[in-house]
């Protein structure tokens, strides 16, 4: 909670180190919403002789800084590039924990549902084995039960 507070406090530095026209272009809910959220007990300042992304700043603050970008201050090429590009990472990501954790659970219900059908069949046929045997045995025990007893 601590480290998303102060993820708006330098974000809100960061933005406020903006010019003009790129401030402008980020809508005046969004600069409210980051500043009321900001720990005011936090201080962050940038270094002038550091570029952005050489900046220290929290992994949360890269990630608001991102979207902002994506969002706001982004061309449309630029736009659509970085959209391509998390959906495909989106895309691995899930194919990533479908091997590893083997979610899909309709192809291993289908698979174990077949695996009983045919053990039921090995299990139907030994029974159908021994019904039979014994079916002749019986059949036997009756011919000469009733051998003997005619005579």
């Amino acid at each position: 909670m601590n480290n998303r507070k102060n993820a708006y406090t330098e974000v809100y530095t960061i933005l406020e180190d903006l010019n003009e026209e790129e401030y402008k272009k980020i809508p005046p809910e969004v600069i409210d919403t980051i500043r009321l959220n900001r720990n005011e007990e936090y201080f962050y300042e940038l270094d002038e002789d550091l570029e952005l992304k050489e900046q220290p700043m929290l992994p949360e603050t890269k990630a608001i800084l991102f979207n902002l970008f994506r969002d706001y201050l982004s061309t449309q090429e630029q736009k659509a590039k970085i959209i391509r590009m998390q959906n495909e990472e989106r895309q691995k990501n899930e194919l990533k924990k479908q091997k590893q954790y083997n979610t899909d659970v309709f192809e291993n219900k289908q698979r174990r549902n077949i695996e009983q059908i045919e053990d039921n069949k090995e299990k139907s046929t030994e029974t159908n084995l021994v019904i039979y045997k014994e079916n002749i045995f019986k059949r036997i025990l009756n011919k000469i039960k009733r051998f003997f007893i005619r005579k």
